[in-house]
């Protein structure tokens, strides 16, 4: 029988992987060249070229250096012909303590090196770590690195995507709501503290929709990643996407292998689809419930004094309009009215019943105090005031009185037509 550890140490590596490095441009994925020196492979860093990893002479003794031509960054004295794991000490890269000098693993597969990158950047160190400390944004970025290992299999790539997608859903949360801490507002700042009490901060939508947006890019390389509609369902949540929200609260169902073991998974998945549905409903109610209230408006109080004057006014005008020596020349301008009259000789016309309308009303605005027999401005004020009180809730008989008199004008309109 084989024993594939002991196989694997003594295949040739194919690709090293380096992290942990106090210079972090060093870390990453560093694969063969096909080139060798001093009877050893020759590694380059897959994404930064001119970063290496070789076996040179250090005087009189050999060694293994990473770094750029002529300025090694990390370095180790020996003899072997492949590179060591452990040993390495800092020479000019910098190196935060405790551990200043990189972890480097070589592997006889580049497939194997990527996931053992992949592991130690999303779960064992960095990302998690990062996480827990509640630095969201350089998690993030983190797991953004780690998407960028050149060999990762559809399964793992959309698991990345998935922790992607939860690290900015927590982002979200965290920024859901912007409080003053008590008694830290400074004087004046009462009310300013007031209006901010609860205000969203504009991070927690956008954060909520960079983890939608992993959660689906997780779910295009495995459609059966229960951890990327889970937390693109939860963001969706948070930011009222009620339909993406249940489409992918659906998903996270489907994608639970069936069976007892994972009933757990199912319910929770079913009840955050039937909440969302729930609290869609609720939404709908309080927006219909804003939008009445908007429309229902609050009648303005109207002073008494001002009803019964409006309502003496509006009496006097429209019984000044009855008149005969009023009836007779305005029913003989109206006739002059039709439908060929172009429209200089119309507005002529107009101008006449307005002329003979002010003529009755003049004496009744002189004695309110408005001089409207040479100023139109005084007339508009008056009719203005009048028409204020009776779209009051308490104006209805200076309303009527009002639209008696527009009709009178309309029937004479009507009357003139035919």
């Amino acid at each position: 029988m084989f024993e594939f550890d002991e196989l694997e140490a003594v295949l040739p590596h194919e690709a090293v992987a380096v992290y942990g490095a106090g210079s972090p441009e060093i870390n990453g994925l560093y694969e063969d060249t096909g080139v060798q020196t001093h009877g050893a492979a020759i590694f380059r860093h897959s994404v930064l070229a001119d970063q290496l990893l070789a076996r040179e002479k250090c005087g009189e003794a050999m060694g293994w250096l990473i770094g750029v031509s002529r300025r090694p960054l990390y370095g180790l004295r020996t003899d072997a012909l492949q590179c060591p794991a452990t040993g390495w000490k800092a020479l000019k890269g910098r190196g935060p303590a405790p551990k200043p000098a990189p972890s480097v693993e070589g592997f006889s597969s580049s497939a194997d090196a990527c996931l053992r990158l992949a592991a130690v950047w999303c779960e064992e160190a960095e990302a998690e770590a990062l996480v827990r400390e509640q630095k969201f944004k350089q998690g993030a970025e983190i797991y953004k690195q780690a998407l960028g290992i050149p060999v990762l299999p559809a399964a793992r790539r959309a698991e990345v995507h998935a922790f992607r997608a939860r690290t900015f859903r927590q982002l979200a949360e965290s920024k859901k709501k912007v409080r003053r801490e008590p008694g830290r507002s400074e004087a004046g700042d009462d009310d300013e503290a007031a209006e901010d009490d609860g205000q969203e901060d504009p991070l927690h939508g956008l954060a909520a929709e960079w983890a939608i947006q992993e959660a689906e890019e997780a779910l295009e390389h495995d459609p059966k990643c229960f951890l990327a509609s889970w937390e693109g369902a939860i963001a969706a949540k948070h930011i009222g996407w009620w339909n993406k929200g249940r489409m992918l609260a659906k998903r996270a169902m489907q994608a639970v292998p069936a069976g007892p073991t994972h009933r757990s998974q199912r319910e929770t998945a079913s009840t955050l689809f039937l909440l969302m549905a729930e609290e869609e409903q609720e939404e709908k109610v309080r927006k219909v419930k804003e939008i009445q209230q908007s429309r229902h408006k609050v009648e303005p109080e109207v002073d008494p004094k001002e009803l019964d004057w409006a309502k003496a006014v509006a009496t006097q005008l429209n019984e000044a309009l009855k008149s005969e020596d009023f009836k007779r020349p305005h029913h003989q301008i109206w006739k002059m009215i039709g439908p060929g009259l172009v429209k200089k000789d119309a507005d002529m016309l107009f101008s006449e019943v307005r002329q003979l309308v002010w003529e009755k009303w003049n004496s009744i605005a002189w004695q309110h105090g408005y001089r409207t027999s040479w100023d139109a401005m005084a007339r508009r004020s008056m009719c203005a005031r009048v028409v204020d009180v009776a779209n009051t809730g308490h104006g209805d008989e200076v309303k009527a009185l009002i639209k008696e008199i527009e009709a009178g004008q309309s029937s004479k309109t009507s009357s003139s037509s035919n």
